[in-house]
């Protein structure tokens, strides 16, 4: 994955927060074949303007939904929908560990500022 840096559409910057992650989607019990929805709290690895990298010990398959919340250390709160785009090792800025990579789906103007204001302000800012 570490060819990947050099296409990248967005800076990433490492930030370790917790992340809440909840599926829009249901899922099926395999054993009793009912609808669920997980929840659980996961950590942010690295965060770009398009997406994060969330390490997590049970990674969701590629493509499904979920809505994710994080809060910054310095208080600012982002909640926005998102998409599994691939799942594995992490490269690039925080994300060593296993996980996910999400981009972000229609994230409102003041989202995108939001994370803008993070990436910017970040003392890690880099281009991979």
């Amino acid at each position: 994955m570490a060819d990947s840096a050099a296409t990248r559409r967005h800076q990433r910057v490492a930030l370790r927060v917790p992340v809440d992650v909840s599926t829009i989607d249901p899922e099926r019990d395999p054993r009793t074949g009912r609808p669920y929805f997980r929840s659980c709290r996961e950590q942010c690895g690295n965060l770009s303007t398009g997406g994060m990298f969330i390490t997590t010990p049970e990674p969701l398959s590629p493509g499904r939904r979920l809505l994710v919340r994080f809060h910054t250390p310095d208080g600012l709160s982002v909640e926005t929908l998102a998409r599994v785009a691939w799942r594995g090792r992490g490269a690039g800025p925080g994300a060593s560990e296993g996980g996910v990579g999400v981009e972000f789906i229609d994230a409102s103007a003041a989202t995108r500022a939001a994370l803008e204001r993070i990436i910017e302000s970040s003392p890690q800012r880099r281009g991979d």
